[in-house]
């Protein structure tokens, strides 16, 4: 709507509001774009008038008087005195009341026309400020109940922020005014704001993007920002206003969907912020590890040394004492400078280790594209480096296996020229020195003892194809034991049926049988032995209150074995992992294979091996067929 300017034209020359033509501009007042009213008193109110132009035939105190009511009723009202009366104390009293022109006669028409013009159009230019003023205060009202709010001088100092805005960062509006709103922001939008007050604002462009606040607590919080500047007469910004609508909690669905994209990864896996921070780690993980949260996870100290393989061997990547967070922050650092090209070994405390290859997957942030999320993968081969572990193994029991049937073969040929001559002098003694015959004891007991020895080593070397065929249970515990007795009778005495087993315990040759090879089955028993008896050697229980217990029975479908110890059990994070990788920290001391081994060797027997913690120790139960001989058909 066209706004109007409203006239009062007041003057000794009207009658009853019409002008002689012996007023002089009365032409030139009525031939003004505005709406005029003419009449010879002033007017009582002078609310809704935007110029009073007064010109009394004589000048008096009153005109003055007129002129300072006016100014006190209405601050915007433009006056105009048109006189003949000349005097500085005239002036000075003009001056005073705040007369806006006054003018002296003799004057022209057309001079009072352009004071008259100016002044419309300097009424009419603070009507539409007002009007946009009233506006602008209506639309910050409306924002200030729905949007967050900063005003600010072009320097950046904040000179008002609304209510939402103060909640929401949790500070005082009195903190926040006089304040520079960088103060506010996050520090990597610093040098862009700079650059855009500097170049985009000045150049008149209004900038629509993502920011991140920071809130009292030091916690950032996401806004979807409008920036735009306030700018004077002479186009110099005066203000800079930022609107904006928290984000936040589209950002947090954003980081659910992402949280949900690693949480089932069967391996650790991390998520990092533009910053390189660790965030989030998958749930799948943190279960497994006994964690309730990512801040408990991050926050706890790593149990374990972080390794690299390089050229040179394993270099380590983090000290002893450092969090796990920081832990993963410098091994994803690392990684993404390509400082890593080798696997990554984590090396627990019993020194067991577990192998990695890693890789980053970087995606866009949707709120900021200027900015990445990054997922580090943990890729678990420890199988693969058992595996290779286990070929090794195998190459080497085989060496061992063929070293062994030669060094029986060897033994065997001396002891059976041994028994022979002993035989022959025997008899000779019993003639020519029968009080020597009592010493031939102890000597055939040693040679008997040679020969069980031997016979273990020959079975397991298990020399020729390995075939299934009926095979003695008890047989194959009693060999196992032979082979390890030289190790166990100096950490730990080992009952076998509640049997205390020593050198000289025998097998029943009829009992428990089962279809298998002797020589593998004998392996199981030794792995599972010699992990127990490395357990016994880490720990403190002294000798007297150590035990391993073997016990066996046989039905007609199955024959169930079971060998525990009391040397502390398996930690129950291991235990359900417990047959995927090799488990014994003492690999030197016992076979160098793990209980993966000794699983797929009773399963290849048809058989299963479950293990649990009961009596202060470990307990391995292993089930196996029975083997049943089948009548010949006639």
């Amino acid at each position: 709507m066209t706004e109007v300017i409203k006239i009062i034209y007041v003057t000794d020359w009207a009658v009853e509001n019409y002008l002689p033509n012996r007023d002089p501009f009365g032409d030139v007042i009525l031939g003004l774009d505005a709406q005029i009213t003419i009449q010879n008193s002033v007017p009582e109110t002078f609310d809704e008038i935007d110029l009073l132009i007064l010109h009394p035939m004589q000048m008096n105190s009153s005109i003055f008087e007129t002129i300072s009511r006016s100014k006190l009723e209405n601050p915007a009202i433009k006056t105009v005195v048109i006189s003949s009366a000349h005097g500085s104390d005239l002036f000075l009293q003009a001056i005073d009341v705040g007369v806006d022109k006054y003018l002296l006669k003799p004057l022209l028409p057309s001079a009072v026309q352009k004071v008259a013009e100016r002044l419309i159009r300097q009424s009419l230019e603070a009507k539409q400020a007002q009007k946009a003023f009233k506006q602008i205060n209506l639309m910050f009202g409306a924002i200030s109940k729905t949007s967050l709010l900063i005003r600010m001088e072009e320097n950046g100092l904040i000179i008002e922020v609304n209510d939402l805005l103060c909640r929401l960062l949790g500070y005082q509006s009195d903190t926040m005014i006089g304040s520079h709103w960088m103060r506010f922001v996050e520090r990597r939008f610093w040098n862009f704001l700079r650059s855009l007050v500097r170049e985009r604002l000045r150049a008149g462009e209004i900038y629509r993007g993502i920011l991140e606040m920071v809130n009292a607590k030091g916690e950032p919080i996401t806004v979807d920002s409008t920036i735009y500047a306030i700018r004077n007469q002479h186009q110099e910004i005066e203000e800079i206003v930022c609107i904006a609508q928290d984000v936040s909690e589209v950002n947090r669905a954003i980081l659910a969907s992402v949280e949900q994209l690693i949480d089932y990864e069967s391996s650790l896996t991390v998520l990092f912020n533009h910053r390189y921070e660790a965030i989030l780690i998958n749930k799948k993980h943190l279960e497994s590890n006994g964690f309730k949260n990512n801040e408990e996870f991050f926050s706890s100290c790593a149990l374990c040394r972080w390794y690299v393989e390089t050229s040179h061997g394993l270099e380590q990547i983090t000290e002893s004492g450092a969090s796990r967070k920081e832990v993963l922050e410098s091994i994803f650092t690392r990684v993404n400078s390509g400082n890593i090209e080798g696997r990554l070994v984590m090396e627990y405390l019993n020194l067991d280790k577990q192998f990695f290859t890693v890789h980053i997957s970087s995606m866009p942030n949707p709120m900021i594209r200027s900015e990445e999320y990054h997922i580090l993968y943990f890729i678990d081969v420890t199988h693969l480096e058992r595996l290779k572990e286990d070929k090794i193994n195998d190459a080497k029991l085989m060496s061992v296996g063929r070293l062994a049937a030669a060094i029986t073969h060897e033994i065997n040929t001396p002891i059976t020229y041994i028994k022979g001559n002993l035989e022959l002098l025997e008899w000779e003694c019993e003639e020519k020195m029968p009080e020597a015959v009592a010493s031939f004891q102890p000597i055939r007991e040693g040679i008997a003892r040679i020969e069980s020895i031997v016979s273990s080593m020959y079975e397991f070397a298990g020399t020729g194809k390995e075939e299934m065929k009926p095979c003695n249970i008890n047989m194959t515990l009693i060999y196992a034991l032979r082979i390890i007795l030289n190790r166990s009778k100096h950490i730990a005495p080992i009952w076998i049926n509640d049997a205390l087993f020593t050198a000289l315990s025998t097998y029943d040759a009829t009992a428990c049988m089962t279809m298998g090879i002797s020589n593998r089955l004998e392996q199981v028993w030794i792995i599972l032995l010699n992990n127990a008896l490395d357990e016994f050697e880490k720990g403190t229980i002294p000798y007297e209150n150590r035990r391993i217990d073997i016990h066996f029975n046989c039905t007609q479908e199955l024959i169930n074995i079971t060998v525990s110890d009391n040397a502390g059990g398996i930690p129950e994070s291991m235990l359900e992992g417990i047959f995927d990788f090799a488990i014994s920290g003492e690999k030197k001391k016992s076979m160098g294979i793990g209980l993966n081994v000794a699983k797929a060797i009773i399963e290849k027997h048809g058989g299963n091996i479950k293990v649990r913690n009961e009596n202060q120790g470990a307990a391995f139960k292993i089930s196996l067929k029975t083997y049943e001989e089948k009548a010949d058909v006639v």
